[in-house]
Formats: structure tokens, sequence, C-alpha cells
């Protein structure tokens, strides 16, 4: 439980932070936008250029039909590959290849042998009368449907990696249909596509890095401002109000941190009424009190030590002694002093608690260990430091009611001074030690509940924090660290 930043409270789990939420949001956003924007324009893109495509096939096979004669091509049969009209035909069928960049153009019988083929010459060439294997399996549909009348076109396939579209048209013999005239051309605008694809891909890749510094950017400034309302807040929470909360924002953030600010002015001005209305109330009780203090003793000393009146009026003047003590309480919660930091030593704020503290520690049949490290300086007020040590040690005394031991020992923590109180007595509950350093709370039935409010108060102010642990029956240990003398600290750890 550290005074500046243990006892604040905690969140029950572990956030997860606004930053990478919006990071997170936008990127996902701008690819979502980006990925379904990209995916419809290729998609929109690759279907007309296959509807210019297809176009282009039907129009060319339409052409080339027209132009075969099919009276001749259905007199053709195997071996008339030499006759000089096969070779004509071959030869017109060839410039069209040329002209329209067609890869192989044929002509076919309505059983799909070959009659015509541009790539006749080579091995894969088909001869007259030759099934031609793709018309009976991968285009079967568009076999069926040209030899009907209707030209049409192919699939996308692909051929050694290359893709390719095929364009049918029926060739007619007067009003018979007896074939066909098939088309293989390159889909070049694949290649289009291609390059497209990795467009849409790189763009992306840019869409998302831009989304990211952009979404850094804005969330860094919307954290930030959060980041420091989260603090500030806190510091109100934990009643440290002297810290004025930045409000030069000029969005909404500026807005909220405004109004936290005239929330915190607020409550220290009701703090300092409060704290005013409490001392005021408290000196004018401490008045009379030191009336019926002084007269009990008047009465006390007149009476002789044998009559019982006299033990009464002790009780009466220890009573009102008791109220003192609660009231100086109250104003030293009321009316904190600001720390006059001097330096001093650890062992001489711990041996000074000690000497204030030995009536009680003998009366209580404790025993008192003393390990205490040489030279650790500190630069605190001293006056407050040790009236903190002092009521830490009380309270230890105080929780060992059958006698015990109660050790306190110094060392050095990195730049700061540690000194620990260990007592062997009933030590407390986890509720008890979250709460430990509320103001008025206590277990004690004639306790104020301010001593350590009044000891986390002064570590405070002083630059100094506590932790408290505890178990039930074993006894506690504070654990009080103090800034070191910077000179002292230094030469510390160069030794």
């Amino acid at each position: 439980m550290r005074s500046s930043e243990d006892d604040r409270p905690k969140p029950p789990h572990r956030r997860a932070r606004l930053g990478p939420k919006l990071v997170v949001s936008f990127v996902l956003l701008v690819m979502g936008v980006v990925g379904t924007s990209g995916w419809v324009l290729y998609e929109l893109t690759q279907h007309s250029l296959e509807a210019q495509m297809r176009t282009h096939l039907v129009a060319v096979a339409r052409l080339l039909s027209t132009s075969l004669y099919g009276d001749v091509l259905r007199r053709l049969r195997p071996g008339d590959e030499s006759f000089s009209l096969h070779q004509r035909l071959t030869d017109k069928l060839r410039h069209a290849c040329e002209v329209t960049g067609a890869a192989r153009i044929y002509a076919f019988d309505t059983f799909g042998r070959s009659l015509l083929d541009t790539k006749l010459d080579t091995p894969a060439g088909w001869p007259i009368g030759r099934e031609i294997p793709h018309l009976k399996i991968r285009d079967r549909l568009e076999v069926q449907r040209v030899l009907s009348g209707l030209p049409t076109n192919s699939v996308l396939f692909y051929k050694d990696d290359v893709p390719y579209m095929t364009g049918y048209a029926p060739i007619y013999a007067g009003d018979e249909i007896i074939g066909a005239v098939g088309v293989d051309i390159g889909a070049g605008f694949m290649d289009t596509m291609r390059v497209f694809e990795r467009s849409v891909l790189v763009f992306a890749g840019l869409g998302a890095l831009v989304t990211v510094i952009v979404a850094l950017t804005l969330a860094r400034s919307i954290t930030q401002p959060v980041q420091k309302l989260v603090r500030a807040a806190r510091e109100i929470g934990s009643g440290h109000l002297e810290h004025a909360v930045d409000t030069s924002g000029r969005d909404e953030l500026g807005y909220l941190a405004d109004t936290m600010e005239d929330m915190r002015r607020k409550l220290v001005a009701r703090d300092a009424q409060l704290r005013q209305m409490l001392g005021g109330v408290a000196h004018e009780i401490r008045n009379p009190l030191g009336g019926i203090e002084i007269y009990a003793g008047l009465i006390a000393a007149d009476l002789p030590d044998s009559d019982p009146r006299k033990q009464h009026i002790q009780k009466v003047i220890q009573e009102v002694r008791n109220l003192n003590r609660v009231i100086s309480e109250f104003l030293q919660f009321a009316r904190p002093g600001e720390p006059a930091p001097e330096t001093t030593t650890v062992e001489q704020l711990v041996d000074e608690a000690f000497f204030l503290l030995a009536p009680e520690l003998d009366q209580a049949n404790v025993e008192f260990v003393r390990e205490l490290a040489d030279g650790l300086q500190v630069c605190v007020d001293a006056e407050q430091i040790k009236r903190a040590l002092f009521n830490l040690m009380k309270n230890g005394v105080q929780a060992m009611r059958q006698g015990g031991t109660l050790t306190v020992r110094s060392r050095r923590a990195g730049r700061e001074a540690e000194v620990q109180i260990v007592d062997t007595g009933i030590g407390m509950t986890q509720e008890v030690q979250e709460r430990l350093f509320e103001p008025f709370f206590t277990t004690r039935e004639r306790g104020t509940g301010l001593g350590l409010a009044v000891v986390m108060r002064a570590l405070e102010q002083n630059g100094g924090s506590i932790q408290v642990d505890s178990v039930q029956g074993r006894g506690t240990t504070c654990r009080v660290r103090l800034p070191l003398v910077q000179a002292a600290a230094t030469s510390g750890e160069r030794s």
C-alpha cells in the first residue's frame, strides 16, 4: 500500500487501451473499404473486359464463318489436306490469325471432327476427320449451342499457363448447318487484370500504412489528454487537490478538463472551509477543557491521598487529557503545517521517536530491537517524520497486548532510505489493510482514525511513501521510504 501510487484504486482487471483500439479500428475500416472497393472494381473490370472479349470473339468467328464455303467443306474427306482448295482455305485462316491476333482457328463438322486447322503443320495439328477432344468435354455445351445456330464463346481456360477464350460461329451450306468455326484468342486482358490486382494490393498496403500513421496521430491526440485527465481524476480522488488540471485543450476534452478544474477548485474551497470549521470547533473545545483540567487539579491537590474522591478527580483529569490528545490530532489533521526540510539522519529520527515511546515500551513489556544502518542522511521535516515514526512504533506496541518485540531497522534502497518497523502483534486482515490510511477509520474503541492519515500526509509532503504488510496473528511490517540526500545517495552508490 504505497502512499503515492499503490494506495490509488485499481481497476478489477486490465483494461484494453484506447490507442490500439483506434488504430485497429481504423485499419480494419480502411482495409475493409479498400478491399471491398478493390474487389468490386476488379470484378466489374474483369466482367467488362470479358464481355468485350466475348463480343470480339463472336464477331471474328461470325466473319470467318461467312467467308468459308459450307458446300466445299462438307465434301472434305480424310487425306484431302494436300488439295489446293484445302490449302487455300487453311492459308486464309492463317492470314486471319495474323490480322486478329488469334492463336488458332479451326473448323469442324457436326460430329466434332476437324475440317480445317491453322496448326495442321505442327505436331499438335488436327487432320481432316480427327475428333477435337475439347469439343466433347470442355466446350460440350458451347458446341451444342453453336450447332443450334447461335454464335457463342467458351469460358476462360488456360493452356501452358496462358489464358484463352474461344469464339464459335455456325457454318451454313444454304440453310443447313454443316459445322462451325472456332477461334482461340489469348485473353490479353488477364495481364491487365494482374497489373490491376497488384495495384490494388499496393494501394491497400499504402492505405494501411497511411491509416496506421493517421490513427496513431489521432489516438495520441486523444489518449494523451485522456491520460492527463485520468491522472488528475486520481489525484483529486485521493485527496491531492493542490495540482491544477491542465485546461489547454480547445475541444470536448478541454471542456471536460475545465469542468474537472472547476470541481477541484470547489473541493479545495470546501476542504478549506471544513478544516477551518474543524479547527475552530477544536479550539473552542480545548479552552474549557484546559480550565476543567486546572480546576480539577486544584481540587485533587486539596484532597488527601486517602480520600476516594481524589481518585475520581484523577480520572477526570486523565479523560480531559485524552480529549486534549484527540483534539490535537484533529487540529493536526485539519491544519497541517508546511514541511521545513533539513538534513538529518535516520538514526536520529528513530532514536528521538524511541525516546518518546520508551515509557510505553516498558509498560507494555515490549522489547525494542535497533538495527540501523550508518550514514543514511535524509532531507525532511524532522519533527513531522519523527512524529510519523513515533505513531507507527506506537501502533506496533499497541498491537502486542501480551508483550513482544518491536524491531526497527534501516537500509539503503536505491536513492531512498527504507525504515522497517516490525512488530510481533496480532496483525491485520486484508480488509483492514485496504482501509488503513482512510481518515476516521479505526479498529480501536478510543481511536480517532486520524493517526495513520496524518502519517501518510506527512510522508507525502516530505517526498516519502509507506507500505504495510501484515499477516493476521503473526505481526505487521511497515516500510517507510524517505528520499536520501543526493550527495549521500551518490556516495553510497559509488561505494
